[in-house]
């Protein structure tokens, strides 16, 4: 049992009412704005939440993919803008992933996928920590025989975790380094498509502008959207 019911039941089932939440996360209304033919958007909410709290919006973008990239993996991080309403969550506004950035009152969304630019593992961190911060985590669910990464990933300890996977580090070096280290260029020019990711992932308004006040929330409309990039 998942759980027991909040608000009033829905009469619809799960097809209904996942096309609420892909409504939603693709339009950005709010819960209260769905339109009648979703039901009642209580009902809707609440759903959604039980979902988020039992890992499901995650296992199903998880499930989804079914190859093994070979090549590699691809990771970057990405600012989020947050809206003035994000604020409030339970635990206050470090703890749900929010903080100050250049650009403002901000999430940041770390990422790792295949070499064509398709979702692995999304995490959030408040919009002003560095993404080195995140490699580790980030390593968890990489895959394949290379990890490609800009100059944010280039640290000795994290070359050193990446070769620890049997993984080559193919990261562009910091112009703070003596002598730059040997870069696989033909791998690293495969970069710019987690900066591809990111621009379809910000076409859904759920997600390129943050409005959900805790960090689950978010983080699951951003496994909705990730789940429909696979589906794409």
């Amino acid at each position: 049992m998942l759980g027991s019911r909040t608000g009033p039941r829905s009469k619809r089932g799960d097809r209904d009412f996942i096309n609420a939440v892909v409504w939603r996360v693709k339009t950005g209304v709010q819960w209260r704005d769905l339109p009648e033919r979703f039901g009642h958007w209580k009902a809707d909410y609440n759903r959604f939440h039980l979902w988020t709290k039992t890992g499901r919006w995650e296992a199903i973008f998880k499930a989804l993919r079914l190859d093994v990239d070979e090549l590699g993996s691809l990771a970057d991080a990405s600012v989020v803008r947050a809206h003035q309403d994000a604020t409030g969550g339970k635990g206050g506004i470090r703890s749900n992933a929010l903080g100050r950035s250049r650009g403002g009152f901000s999430t940041k969304v770390h990422a790792v996928t295949t070499t064509g630019g398709m979702p692995l593992h999304v995490a959030l961190t408040p919009g002003q920590q560095h993404e080195s911060s995140m490699t580790e985590e980030l390593l968890v669910h990489a895959e394949g025989a290379a990890f490609i990464a800009d100059t944010g990933y280039d640290a000795d300890r994290i070359r050193a975790n990446v070769q620890k996977l049997r993984m080559k580090p193919v990261i562009h070096s910091n112009l703070s380094r003596k002598r730059a280290l040997p870069l696989d260029r033909t791998l690293y020019r495969l970069h710019y498509r987690v900066e591809c990711f990111f621009h379809d992932l910000k076409r859904f308004r759920a997600v390129a502008t943050r409005y959900g006040k805790t960090a689950t929330s978010y983080l699951a409309a951003l496994h909705v959207a990730s789940m429909l990039l696979w589906l794409r």
